[in-house]
Parts: C-alpha cells; structure tokens; sequence
C-alpha cells in the first residue's frame, strides 16, 4: 500500500496550494475594493494613494502567480521523489515521462515555468537554459520575454484548470502504478476542477475555499 502514501502526499500538496491561492485572491479582491472617494466627502483619494493601490493589485497578481507556479513545481518534484522512494519507481517529467497519460504535458510547463523564475529571473532567454528553450520550442512564449510583466493567466492559460490538470496527470501515474482506475482521468475543465476539489478540500473548510 505504499502508493496511498504517494497519494496522499498529491492531496496534501493539492489543498495547500489551493488554500494559498483563494487566500491570494482574496487579498488582491481586498486591496481592489478599497474604495477611491471618501464615503462621507466624496473626496478622491490622492494621486499617489491611487498608484499605491495599483501597485499593490499588480504585485500581488504577478508575485502571486509567481509563488503557486513553484509550489506546482515542487508538487512534481516531491511526487518523483516519493514514487521512487516508496515504489521504487523512476518517473521525472522530461527524463521518464508517462506520456500515455492525459495532461503529460502540464507537469513540463510548470517545472519549465519554475526554473526559468527561479534561475533566470523570469526572463525566458532560450540561450539561457534548457528550460526557457523548451518554453520557445513548444509555443509558449516567443523568446526574449520577460514574464514578471504578465498576470497569471497570461503566463498560464486557465491557470486554476491548468494547476489541477497538472495533478490529474500525477494522480493518474498514480494509480496506474497501483493498478487502479483514476475516476477523474478523463475529465477536463471546470468538471476535473470540482472533482479534485471534492477529493482533497475537508468538508468543514469548504465554504472557506471554494470559489
């Protein structure tokens, strides 16, 4: 039964991360509403208040997007630690993929996004890195760009459903390896997206986080 430990490192990873991001959102949606006239005055703020409260809304979008891309990523790398660990089995997104199963391609982009981040400063300079040529060669991105200057669904198209297509395609690898069948493998969208939600959010949290 070592694979359930495996599984349920996928879960635990899954929730934090989700946990993390409705709290982003949250805050961004926060710092939004702040209203820009004085309630009783109807006194405009300031000019520099006015930039200050832009400033803050686009920080937190991109350094948010920023943050859940390297939890992603490290999701992948700890599930390749663990499946080699308790199953004795070598998987790694590039290196021994399992192509086979949907969504393969979501774990490469979320460890090239990762590295470019996190060694090139978000820069995507494909004589850089293996990562950044990987992101040019496949369409993602045209070279020479520069990500921090974009908001999470233009670096990840769909970026909630990009996320959980990205387990799907652990927990699919998953349960093959265990020899049983994935209810959510052929599932796509805003279904796959409820799905997983109702598999790893605790019930007495639900309302809290499900947006």
């Amino acid at each position: 039964m070592d694979w359930v430990a495996v599984a349920q490192q996928l879960d635990r990873d899954l929730l934090a991360i989700e946990m993390v991001r409705c709290a982003l959102i949250q805050q961004e949606e926060s710092i939004r509403s702040i209203p820009l006239f004085d309630s009783e005055t109807g006194t405009p703020i300031s000019k520099l208040e006015f930039k200050e409260l832009g400033a803050a809304g686009m920080i937190i979008n991109q350094v948010g997007a920023e943050a859940i891309i390297a939890l992603v990523a490290n999701a992948v790398e700890t599930f390749s630690i663990r499946l080699e660990r308790h199953l004795g089995v070598k998987w790694e997104a590039f290196s021994a993929p399992s192509n086979e199963i949907q969504y393969a391609e979501r774990v490469r982009q979320f460890r090239a996004l990762n590295n470019v981040f996190k060694h090139q400063e978000g820069y995507v300079d494909s004589e850089c890195s293996r990562s950044a040529r990987y992101l040019v060669k496949n369409g993602y991105f045209a070279d020479k760009t520069y990500l921090k200057h974009y908001d999470a669904d233009s670096i990840v198209a769909d970026f909630e459903i990009a996320i959980y297509e990205a387990f799907s395609h652990m927990y699919g690898v998953c349960f093959q390896l265990a020899g049983l069948r994935f209810e959510e493998a052929s599932m796509s969208g805003k279904d796959l997206v409820a799905h997983l939600k109702h598999r790893v959010i605790y019930d007495v949290i639900q309302s809290s986080l499900v947006r």
